[in-house]
């Protein structure tokens, strides 16, 4: 699967299962594209950078329309690591950075393509 941003189009790591989804970029110091986290329905989710060697940005979307973004998170190797909440069916997670650069925000639509 890829997305489309502003007319370019970028490759999504997808993640289903729950052991996926808890693994996310833990321990990774490489992003190509996106990772895209698929939910059952839209509810509160909760994102933290435990264990994450790089700044990303966290997306949360209501089908394709985007609800909040939080900008360059940044990763954390303690226990009690800052948490990233927003309401969403679907969460992308890019490179620190990667919002601003191509001028993504609140309420744009996001383009998947299967």
């Amino acid at each position: 699967m890829n997305i489309l941003v502003n007319g370019k189009e970028y490759p999504l790591e997808v993640k289903v299962t729950q052991k996926s989804k808890s693994q996310g970029m833990m321990g990774r110091n490489k992003l190509n594209g996106g990772m895209l986290f698929i939910f059952d329905k839209p509810q509160t989710h909760s994102f933290w950078m435990k264990n994450c060697l790089i700044p990303l940005d966290i997306v949360f979307l209501i089908g394709n329309k985007i609800t909040s973004i939080h900008h360059s998170c940044e990763p954390c190797q303690k226990d009690d690591c800052d948490r990233y909440k927003g309401v969403g069916d679907t969460v992308l997670e890019f490179l620190g950075g990667f919002c601003k650069e191509n001028g993504i925000n609140n309420g744009d639509q996001i383009e998947f393509i299967y």
